[in-house]
Parts: C-alpha cells; structure tokens; sequence
C-alpha cells in the first residue's frame, strides 16, 4: 500500500510539473484551478497517509501489538480506503468526464 501510496504521488507531481511546463497553470482557467486544488489535496492526504503508516510501522517495531495498537492501525485502514473512494470520485469527474465534455 504504501508503495503504491509513494508511486501515486510520484505519478501526481510529475503531471503537475508537465502542466506547468506546459504553461497551464492554477491561474490559467477554472477548471485547472479546480483540477490543482481537488488533487493536490488529495495528494496531501497520500503524503499524510504515508507518514501516518509510517510511524505506526516504526512504533509497531519497538512495542507489542496490542488493542490500542489494533484499533490505531483499523482507523489508518478506514482513513486509507476514504481516500479510495475519494478518488473514484475525483478521477470521475476530473479525468473522465473531462475527456467526456472536454
């Protein structure tokens, strides 16, 4: 998970940096402002998810797996799968039907 998390953000970034290059900017239009806020804050949730996952894997490491444990990592779980449907919606609406009416 978190290497797809990592290769997510990579994939992000490297799209923002084309756009950029390319002249289209946040200041450019509606929708590409629209399109850099929607996703960069998704990706702001990736990179908290990733450090989230990441302390807890470093805690796990020196400590007993135990029921405060268990539940830290289930509410990770829910928060990682809320950014998955996020992103349906997002990729729905940005991606899709951009290419639909765009």
């Amino acid at each position: 998970t978190a290497l797809l998390g990592i290769a997510f953000l990579y994939f992000e970034l490297s799209e923002f940096h084309s756009l950029i290059n390319e002249g289209n900017t946040w200041q450019k239009s509606s929708f590409l402002s629209s399109f850099f806020t929607l996703v960069g804050t998704h990706g702001c949730h990736i990179a908290i998810g990733l450090l989230w996952m990441v302390i807890t894997i470093f805690i796990l490491f020196f400590r007993k797996l135990t029921e405060e444990s268990l539940s830290r990592i289930f509410r990770l779980a829910l928060f990682w799968h809320f950014l998955d449907v996020i992103w349906v919606f997002i990729f729905t609406v940005v991606y899709a039907m951009g290419h639909l009416y765009g």
